[in-house]
């Protein structure tokens, strides 16, 4: 039995926190927004 060596070219390593960008100036798409506001709104609203 022989064995070959041969070199493996590793992924780049992913971005940390600290790398990553705080803000690019486009809003956020949250699926769950609507659905929270309207919780909200009728719990302050009787009916």
């Amino acid at each position: 039995m022989t064995e070959t060596v041969t070199q493996t070219d590793l992924p780049p390593f992913f971005p940390d926190h600290t790398q990553l960008p705080e803000s690019d100036g486009t809003f956020v798409n949250n699926f769950q927004a609507h659905y929270q506001s309207l919780l909200l709104t009728d719990s302050l609203t009787s009916t």
